[in-house]
């Protein structure tokens, strides 16, 4: 015997059929919809190819971040260049955190990829020579990655997060660092090409941290309308150029001038890059060929990571230009920054933003960097710190004794003492110094605080305008 289920009247069940098709449809059309506006979103993103994001501070915010609104932040293209063997170690920090401040930018590299949403530009193979491409030593990685992708590189290959200085010369030896030198020409080419609607152009490295506020009112302050290439003044031989890791800024006309030289004098711009080792000098060689003058930016634009910068008499530091005074001049950048520098500098800069008042000036001098920034670090005794000291007290003393010996002599701002009975130095001018493993360091803050107070009143050091 079957058994009998409840019946819906016929006119109730069409009905109710009716009602949950309508339902299904309603509900699959709002889900097209979004997903329609996601797509044309894409597409039209990847089609103008430069990243626009929000900006704001909290994943969860609609807020627009302070940084991102600044004047001439949406005249301003940033070009990050990597480099796959740095960038799923580098790249992360900079999406979190500086991207989110830039209107506009691109990221280029020497493997084109999709990393966390983002487009990585192959700068090479637009614009090198293919002979070059194929079969020059320098691109062997290159062509490693252009046929396998990311896994054909070596564990070896990868930088780390970890941010190492290198000697001024470049580390010739990576890989990485070779065919790194035949991105700088090419970079200026394709940027150009694409992108010839800004005013500014602010090239920047995986491991520059740029006071985004700083720079734009050094912009402000400049007329785009003039040809300009500035940066931190380097030299190498007879050839004066503006170091890449230092970060540098090319106005639209000077772009124009250079991209046009660039194709003219393609052949033998490729064959010194071959001879050189430093792709910087040679796009600086490449544009006093084509009449246009570096402007030498530092110290507003330095290559020192924070916690050494000299912002003492160094005297084992190396200053680009000795009759500028450091201390009283604007920040606008810093090199060899490991990423959670980059994340900690960041979110300085934000609060910073955040809290200043209307009347106060809207960029930092070195001075109130030291200040507001590095003098809070140097409260408390650091481990697995150096604060990078050059008058050695000698082998076997305790935390206890090295730091006496600091206390002891009356011009001494720090002490650092290697673990294990290593060695203790003491400096005579303050720095906070960098990570480094099994060293500990500490600060006479008192005397530092003196330091500063002691510094003569900063005159009229602002903006270098040529």
């Amino acid at each position: 015997m079957s058994t009998l289920l409840p019946m819906w009247p016929q006119s109730k069940r069409r009905s109710r059929t009716l009602r949950r098709n309508g339902f299904i449809f309603v509900l699959c059309c709002l889900v097209f919809s979004l997903w329609k506006t996601d797509l044309l979103y894409d597409l039209k993103s990847s089609g103008f190819k430069i990243t626009n994001h929000a900006g704001s501070r909290k994943s969860n915010s609609k807020a627009v971040l302070p940084c991102r609104t600044l004047p001439g932040a949406d005249e301003t293209l940033v070009i990050l260049k990597t480099g796959a063997t740095e960038l799923q170690d580098r790249l992360p920090v900079h999406l979190k955190t500086t991207f989110r401040c830039y209107p506009h930018y691109i990221i280029v590299s020497d493997h084109a990829e999709a990393f966390q949403g983002e487009t990585i530009r192959d700068v090479l193979g637009t614009s090198v020579s293919t002979e070059k491409l194929d079969a020059h030593a320098d691109f062997g990685l290159y062509r490693r990655l252009r046929d396998s992708g990311r896994k054909a590189l070596e564990i070896s290959e990868l930088s780390g997060s970890e941010s190492q200085e290198t000697n001024w010369s470049g580390n010739r030896g990576n890989r990485g660092w070779k065919v790194d030198k035949w991105k700088f020409l090419p970079m200026v080419n394709s940027t150009y090409y694409e992108f010839p609607q800004f005013r500014w152009y602010v090239f920047l490295e995986a491991d520059t941290y740029v006071m985004w506020a700083t720079l734009l009112q050094y912009l402000q302050a400049l007329d785009s309308r003039k040809e300009y290439y500035l940066g931190n003044q380097m030299v190498i031989g007879e050839d004066v150029f503006a170091h890449g890791g230092s970060g540098f800024v090319v106005s639209n006309p000077a772009m124009k001038v250079m991209v046009d030289y660039y194709r003219q004098y393609k052949g033998e711009l490729e064959a010194y890059t071959d001879w050189h080792w430093a792709g910087d000098c040679v796009l600086g060689m490449a544009f006093k060929k084509a009449k246009i003058p570096l402007t030498y930016a530092w110290p507003i634009i330095q290559e020192g990571y924070p916690g050494v910068v000299p912002y003492g008499k160094r005297n084992d530091a190396s200053i680009p230009d000795p009759r500028k005074r450091l201390w009283c001049y604007p920040t606008a950048s810093f090199h060899h920054v490991s990423p959670e520098m980059v994340e900690d500098l960041w979110e300085f800069e934000m609060q910073w933003l955040e809290k200043k008042g209307k009347d106060e000036k809207p960029w930092l001098r070195h001075k109130e960097f030291f200040e507001q920034y590095l003098l809070p670090r140097m409260r408390e005794t650091s481990t697995d710190w150096d604060s990078e000291n050059d008058l050695d007290q000698g082998l076997g003393l305790s935390l206890d004794e090295c730091e006496a010996k600091c206390k002891a002599t009356a011009e001494c701002m720090q002490w650092s003492l290697e673990k294990n009975g290593g060695l203790c130095k003491i400096r005579n001018d303050p720095g906070l110094g960098k990570y480094k493993a099994n060293v500990t360091s500490g600060w006479m803050y008192d005397r530092i605080v003196k330091f500063t107070q002691d510094q003569a009143p900063c005159g009229d050091e602002g903006w270098i305008l040529k």
